[in-house]
């Protein structure tokens, strides 16, 4: 956990309570997918050096990431696949949610809360 702590979380962000022992590693998934989001930014500078808003909204949107994991109770790509279509005699379901291009282990409220901060941009900066 390098962004967050679990006093951040409980206190400052109010999220759902998450035990003790599972705090750490959904921590460090819900980091690994902001990374990700901001193109591995976060890791190329000094956090600490960041102005408070800026530090705010990284943590708010770590927050959202691991009550988002918490809730749906899994940080992986593999615990988030769900069955697309079963038959069985003349019974069939077919699930709505077709948007393959959906990033289901992104939480749109954490991507909210990292879209004010800049870290997302994906164009060229020019110098």
């Amino acid at each position: 956990m390098k962004y967050i702590d679990q006093d951040f979380y409980t206190n400052e962000y109010c999220g759902t309570a998450i035990q003790t022992d599972k705090f750490t590693e959904i921590a460090n998934a819900a980091e690994r997918v902001i990374d990700q989001a901001t193109f591995f930014r976060l890791s190329q500078i000094d956090f600490s050096k960041q102005i408070p808003r800026i530090q705010w909204l990284v943590k708010m949107a770590i927050s959202a990431q691991m009550e988002y994991f918490y809730e749906l109770g899994s940080h992986t790509e593999a615990g988030m696949q769900t069955v697309q279509s079963a038959s069985i005699g003349g019974f069939s379901f077919t699930n709505p949610q077709t948007d393959n291009k959906k990033n289901l282990l992104q939480s749109e409220a954490a991507m909210e809360y990292l879209a004010q901060t800049g870290l997302m941009y994906s164009g060229v900066d020019a110098y």
